[in-house]
């Protein structure tokens, strides 16, 4: 399996390759963390922060918690010559069950040329947790909407 500088994201891949266990971006077929949206396609993962390791999450300014969680969103653009990540417009919100639901304010970061979105939130105790992603790519009006559960463990 070929790992791609796409998908190191903003995480150094190796550090966080065992992790976050989230399939290489590119190749054929739709993996559980991607969309297909034709022309674009959007990779995303949460985890809890305390996963991970001590520097990165120095390294990205993160807060390593059991209640912490980190959303990481990427967007590729499909194209002749391969697929690169882009800039694009990404708000998410996320909810538990009970319904109480938040927003995640997400920052754009790169590194080698790969754009990656980051944002963190409150994890309020074990459980699932539900995901909306709107995702407007650029020169677009109308975003792409991703829906997606994450169970957590509080200890």
């Amino acid at each position: 399996m070929l790992i791609t500088p796409r998908f190191r994201a903003t995480f150094a891949a190796v550090a966080l390759m065992p992790v976050l266990l989230v399939a290489p971006r590119g190749g054929s077929g739709q993996d559980a963390n991607d969309r297909d949206f034709g022309d674009y396609v959007v990779h995303f993962s949460a985890i809890s922060t305390r996963q991970l390791l001590a520097d990165v999450a120095r390294q990205y300014g993160v807060e390593r918690s059991a209640r912490r969680g980190l959303l990481n969103v990427s967007v590729e653009q499909k194209g002749a010559e391969g697929a690169h990540t882009v800039s694009a417009d990404v708000v998410a919100e996320v909810r538990d069950l009970s319904g109480h639901h938040q927003p995640v304010r997400v920052r754009e970061t790169s590194e080698n040329g790969d754009i990656d979105y980051l944002g963190e939130f409150s994890l309020s105790g074990s459980g699932t947790y539900l995901f909306t992603l709107k995702v407007t790519p650029p020169g677009h009006s109308q975003a792409y909407v991703v829906t997606f559960n994450q169970d957590y463990v509080v200890d």
